[in-house]
């Protein structure tokens, strides 16, 4: 299996192993320049959330799969788009990469493929090899 990478809004890189779902959902708290109709890109991961008290987290209902937003679109049509070409390229990579987001395109970026030494990300820190 690839070892993929994508990274979050908040600029942190997150294991796409780690992903179960993809999907998008309107922002909760809306940014100085988010619209009315801005929509996030999120993924759910396969560790959950809550205090780790599980009668207490059962009883609040606050267990649940964690959630990262990866970014925020101005129409809920562009973050379905990009959704969607994050999950078929999770489906079908075959090599290491690391995917990112530019403005409304999913940019996926090959580690140790020969990429040049100075490129911002050439996997250095993904391979120890």
């Amino acid at each position: 299996m690839a070892q993929l990478w994508v990274k979050t809004h908040g600029g942190n890189w997150l294991r796409a192993d780690q992903i179960i779902e993809i999907g998008a959902e309107p922002v909760r708290e809306r940014g100085p320049h988010d619209g009315s109709g801005a929509v996030e890109v999120v993924a759910r991961l396969a560790v959950t959330t809550g205090s780790g008290n599980w009668d207490y987290d059962r009883g609040t209902g606050t267990v649940g799969p964690s959630i990262r937003v990866l970014g925020r679109y101005p129409t809920g049509e562009i973050a379905e788009r990009i959704a969607d070409q994050l999950v078929l390229i999770l489906l079908s990579a075959s090599r290491n990469a690391q995917i990112t987001f530019d403005d409304e395109q999913v940019r996926v970026r090959p580690v140790h493929d020969g990429t040049a030494h100075d490129s911002p990300y050439n996997g250095s820190t993904l391979d120890p090899h």
